[in-house]
């Protein structure tokens, strides 16, 4: 099994991948990984066992090296039984490229609403991906919502499709989760702490989660908003919660490796996104038993949280509405009490144990079934 990858950036989707990789039975798969850039964020999570070809040195791009990018991945797809395309976009269109050229059935991972990728990509990607996707062995997506967006925008074959919720890794999270929270972070659990992790990006919605949080401070809800992550909004929430008079009670101290003691001390996790795939870090939350709060976009939330069973849904881009329920949440100990104790039983849904062996079983059919 060939699995591509553009770089191996420090994001959720390349760490997903990672797990997956490192959690094949060894007894029926032997995985290899191709990389185009030499970006290492992730490195130390590659399996000792798992060959590495890095293609592009240092700062090369695609047309220094025209001639070596296909043929080592031609090279290496030749001897595969399958290739996958660990993210949307690049590393599909290489390994549908590998497809063509060399017989070898390819496997797309589809795990963003593609309606919000084309929109922030250029416009020959509409039309390449709809070359590439159509001809895949399979394409396998993060959550129902993620199919559906993609069956808006191209025929799609029911047959070559698959939705296998990302592998969570439940043990880590609640390894680390016993860890001493940073000395900084110590200070802010006196009163109850909403938080919220991730890019610092529109996407995120944190905006609304400010101004979700500047409601309940004039309503007189005492609590303090974490928000954990780096990115280039980070000077347009701080001027946001300053503009909003609640600048005293909002941090925002950038990246945290470990985020799970602060996930197990907050009184309510909060998700504001606008769009997602899946939010990994909402299964995340769940194992750390704390209750969630979050946005019903596309895609992933809802089918997470069952509708609504496992946690309160509220529409995106509504920042009453989201106060209101991160209020009921605040102010009323029974509900706290019912979401923390089913949290990490949902969460177990999307354990490793359940979703790799269907990524297995994926592997498996697309290997007998040839290209």
């Amino acid at each position: 099994m060939l699995f591509l990858f553009e770089g191996l950036y420090g994001r959720g989707a390349e760490r997903v991948s990672l797990g997956l990789i490192s959690r094949l039975d060894r007894a029926r798969f032997e995985p290899s990984i191709w990389i185009l850039r030499a970006e290492d964020a992730l490195r130390g999570e590659v399996p000792p066992d798992v060959p590495v070809t890095v293609v592009l040195r240092g700062d090369e791009r695609i047309r220094h090296a025209l001639l070596r990018v296909p043929a080592t991945l031609l090279r290496q797809a030749r001897a595969a039984d399958v290739v996958v395309g660990t993210v949307e976009l690049m590393p599909t269109y290489f390994a549908g490229l590998a497809a063509l050229l060399t017989g070898t059935p390819a496997v797309g991972w589809v795990r963003n609403s593609l309606d919000h990728t084309f929109a922030e990509q250029p416009s020959w990607h509409r039309w390449l991906s709809r070359q590439v996707y159509a001809r895949l062995s399979r394409l396998v997506f993060v959550s129902q919502g993620v199919r559906q967006t993609l069956g808006r925008l191209q025929h799609l074959r029911a047959e070559r499709t698959r939705v296998v919720y990302n592998p969570v890794d439940l043990r880590r999270v609640r390894d680390w989760g016993q860890e001493a929270p940073p000395a900084w972070a110590r200070a802010l659990f006196v009163r109850p702490t909403v938080l919220a992790a991730g890019r610092l990006s529109r996407q995120k919605g944190f905006d609304v989660l400010i101004r979700a949080h500047a409601r309940l401070v004039a309503q007189g809800v005492e609590h303090d908003l974490l928000i954990v992550g780096e990115g280039a909004g980070h000077a347009e929430l701080l001027a946001l919660a300053r503009d909003l008079g609640v600048e005293g009670s909002v941090h925002l101290p950038g990246y945290v490796a470990n985020p799970y003691p602060l996930m197990r001390r907050a009184a309510v996790f909060a998700l504001s996104s606008r769009w997602e795939g899946f939010a990994n870090v909402v299964v995340e939350a769940l194992a750390c038993g704390v209750p969630v709060v979050a946005t019903d976009c596309p895609s992933g939330p809802a089918e997470i949280l069952a509708g609504g069973r496992h946690g309160l849904l509220v529409p995106p881009d509504d920042p009453e509405a989201l106060a209101g329920a991160l209020g009921r949440v605040l102010a009323d100990p029974a509900l706290a009490a019912r979401l923390r104790a089913g949290g990490p039983d949902r969460a177990q849904a999307f354990a490793p144990e359940v979703t790799v062996p269907q990524w297995e079983q994926v592997l498996r059919q697309t290997a007998a079934s040839g290209a």
